[in-house]
């Protein structure tokens, strides 16, 4: 799984939503640069060769310069490797940074310890010495019998004695990330690692990585917030949900006003302004009905019938 090399910083402290102190080591972690992909074909495995902090080039030797120029990258401090399933998805001078991480993370560190010298068996493993009492003066923090004269006649093969301590590889596993800081590089691990101030450190995914994330997050949550926004059912913009508790006055309010949009009249069209007199037209014929005539086809009655004359005029 691809990770990232890291510097450690130190430790500190962070509190959580129920207030309690949670303790966290501070890494610098990246930005790292891809300087070799290894393949099934060639190198048989699968890997990519990552370096991180600049190193002026005076101090590196023809060699590296020759490899780094081949990635296109400057001269880097410190080089690891990390085994991957996909090398498609990484190329050669391509930068990796604190974003691949997210926080609830598991992650696993990996770190030379601290030096600590010729220590005796009680600092190097634990042992209780020897009794504080009983005219013993010069036994306290000896390590005691390493075997038997007669039998075995050796001393057994590992066994705990004093020796040279620490300055030896140390793998911790399964410590959660707290927070990232992608704005500074800054990856804060729940617990301590192993290592001293300024010492590198290698920060390795549990999980495979499948796709790279974007310069602003990581693809992954961008990928869920889109699917919780599908999922979500959309309202109708003028359907308000009816209280918890409540649904029969809900479902009265609905009711009432579907019968009151299908009891409201039809919106009539506004009427014509009257025209004016000199744009004013002729009424309509109105049709008649089949018991009315026309006025022009209705016949007089005989006393009403007059010759051009009126009533009661003699023709002179």
């Amino acid at each position: 799984m691809i990770g990232l090399i890291g510097r450690k910083v130190g430790m500190t402290r962070l509190f959580g939503q129920d207030g309690k102190s949670i303790p966290v080591t501070a890494i610098v972690a990246g930005p790292c640069y891809v300087v070799q992909i290894k393949t099934d074909e060639k190198e048989g495995c699968r890997a990519v060769q990552l370096g991180a902090f600049d190193r002026r080039k005076k101090l590196v030797k023809k060699p590296q310069r020759g490899h780094f120029a081949k990635a296109g990258v400057e001269p880097k401090a410190k080089l690891a490797e990390f085994r991957v399933e996909n090398t498609d998805l990484y190329h050669l001078g391509q930068e990796l940074r604190v974003n691949i991480f997210q926080v609830g993370d598991r992650v696993k560190v990996a770190g030379t310890s601290k030096g600590r010298g010729f220590t005796g068996v009680v600092k190097r493993w634990g042992f209780a010495g020897g009794p504080k009492s009983h005219g013993q003066s010069d036994r306290h923090r000896a390590p005691g019998s390493i075997g038997g004269a007669s039998w075995p006649s050796r001393v057994w093969k590992g066994m705990k004695m004093a020796g040279r301590m620490g300055s030896e590889r140390v793998t911790v596993r399964n410590l959660e990330v707290v927070k990232v800081d992608p704005e500074h590089n800054i990856l804060l691990l729940k617990g301590a690692v192993p290592g001293a101030r300024n010492g590198y450190l290698a920060i390795q995914r549990t999980a495979e990585l499948t796709s790279m994330p974007s310069p602003s997050g990581v693809v992954e949550e961008g990928a869920k917030a889109e699917t919780r926004a599908e999922e979500k059912p959309q309202e109708a913009p003028g359907k308000k949900e009816a209280p918890p508790g409540k649904p029969e006055e809900g479902a009265k309010v609905e009711a009432k006003a579907a019968e009151e949009s299908q009891e409201a009249p039809a919106p009539q069209a506004a009427e014509p302004e009257a025209p004016s007199s000199s744009e004013a037209k002729a009424p309509e014929e109105v049709p008649l009905t089949h018991k009315e005539e026309a006025p022009e086809q209705r016949e007089a009655p005989p006393e009403k019938r007059l010759t051009g004359k009126r009533k009661g005029q003699v023709n002179g």
